[in-house]
């Protein structure tokens, strides 16, 4: 695993190129694993807490509480799994997958994913 600048990344793809510039609200860490393959750096405590929940659980939760994959807290969960580049790109940004992917305004936000995942953990 090596960190990667985002410029790497960018230079790599157009599409990456794009992403990265609507994205650049934060600073979370991309990679390149072992693979080859470009991701977000995974956060293995988040990780592990989503997959004892079960991502699709997680999911309904989030929309139940109105965040939609135009929600920071939604792309920040991904993000977090250690989504690779191309699959977040393909949930995100295009259109097949995300018809509302045009109205995404990125903001920064307070918020404790590792701490919301072990409160719904022990009482979801």
């Amino acid at each position: 695993m090596e960190v990667v600048s985002r410029k790497y990344a960018s230079d790599l793809e157009e599409d990456y190129a794009m992403m990265l510039r609507v994205e650049s609200h934060h600073e979370h860490v991309l990679i390149l694993d072992d693979h080859g393959t470009l991701r977000w750096e995974k956060d293995k405590e988040v990780r592990a807490l989503a997959d004892e929940i079960g991502l699709n659980d997680l999911i309904k939760s989030f929309y139940h509480l109105g965040w939609d994959k135009n929600s920071e807290q939604y792309r920040h969960l991904y993000r977090c799994l250690g989504y690779s580049l191309s699959g977040y790109w393909e949930v995100f940004y295009w259109d097949m997958n995300h018809e509302d992917a045009d109205e995404y305004i990125p903001k920064r936000i307070d918020w404790d994913l590792k701490k919301f995942l072990q409160t719904y953990k022990n009482f979801g």
